[in-house]
């Protein structure tokens, strides 16, 4: 009896997480490995699956020689720049606001408000947004005449209609960089704030060679998720703009989408799916390293 108690013990831990396993088999590998199968093989979805043949390289030299395609990896690059670095910025900014005011019902409530776009989903803050935009009933136009200004046209001039989607961006992903950060800074001890402030040291010193240094793993994960989630944006774009005005908002993901769904040409769909799925992995990769304490990186 001792023996086989013995034996579950050690596989024990292999049993709790083997449904967990299957699941992310399931939807996650298989998928992908599946979607490098096609990407080798002539599928459309117009024809039947058994006419498929196999055709090397011709899907990925297809797909990185559309200039929309390779146009969308340059706005892509761009968007998840700036939508990375508002977003972080913004939520490191209001995290430490938060966290030197004094905890009381008023501020409970404040954070309770600001972390509700987050609980929005994305379809639905976008199309929130997509009514906010609006070039003639929209409420942002309304208040730009307002001031005296000129309406502007939000879907229908290229630099409006990518900073309308980086806006909606960092509506909806602030709010869960704060989140993170102000549990990050219950983490520092206060003795530490006590210790500078007697020593002379002023907010932005302390910020800087305090409390950054102390959240570092913490902003290596925020910074992290945050490019993964901003280098796979679909939602704001396919319903703000659907990748006009002429293709300048189309990201890599809603040209996979497009390629694959609307063209119905799978191969190159899976083909672009691929390259998606080997930058994301890079970049994210790259991002981590650079934002990881030196004893970490030498470890």
């Amino acid at each position: 009896m001792n023996l086989i108690r013995t034996k579950l013990e050690k596989v024990a831990h292999l049993i709790f997480i083997a449904p967990s396993m299957v699941f992310i088999l399931m939807l996650a590998i298989v998928p992908l490995f599946y979607a490098v199968y096609l990407s080798f093989r002539s599928y459309s979805l117009v024809m039947p699956a058994d006419m498929a043949k196999f055709n090397g390289l011709e899907n990925y030299i297809a797909i990185l020689g559309n200039r929309e395609f390779t146009n969308s990896i340059w706005w892509t690059l761009l968007f998840c720049f700036f939508a990375v670095l508002i977003s972080v910025g913004l939520g490191l900014l209001v995290a430490v606001l938060l966290s030197d005011q004094q905890e009381s019902r008023g501020i409970r409530i404040l954070k309770s408000l600001l972390i509700l776009p987050m609980m929005v989903a994305p379809v639905v803050s976008s199309t929130m947004w997509k009514i906010m935009f609006g070039a003639v009933y929209g409420p942002i136009n309304y208040l730009i005449q307002l001031f005296g200004g000129v309406p502007v046209s939000w879907t229908g001039n290229t630099w409006a209609a990518r900073m309308a989607i980086v806006v909606i961006d960092a509506w909806g992903s602030i709010p869960f960089c704060m989140l993170i950060f102000l549990g990050a800074l219950t983490t520092i001890p206060n003795e530490m704030y006590e210790s500078a402030r007697v020593d002379g040291a002023n907010k932005f010193v302390i910020f800087w060679k305090i409390t950054l240094p102390m959240i570092r793993n913490f902003f290596a994960l925020v910074m992290s998720i945050r490019v993964m989630d901003s280098l796979k944006v679909f939602d704001p774009i396919m319903i703000m703009t659907d990748g006009g005005p002429h293709g300048s908002t189309e990201s890599i993901g809603t040209m996979m989408y497009k390629t694959a769904f609307r063209y119905m040409d799978i191969g190159q769909g899976s083909a672009a799916a691929v390259i998606f799925f080997a930058l994301i992995a890079v970049i994210s990769v790259a991002t981590l390293l650079l934002t990881r304490d030196k004893e970490d990186r030498n470890a």
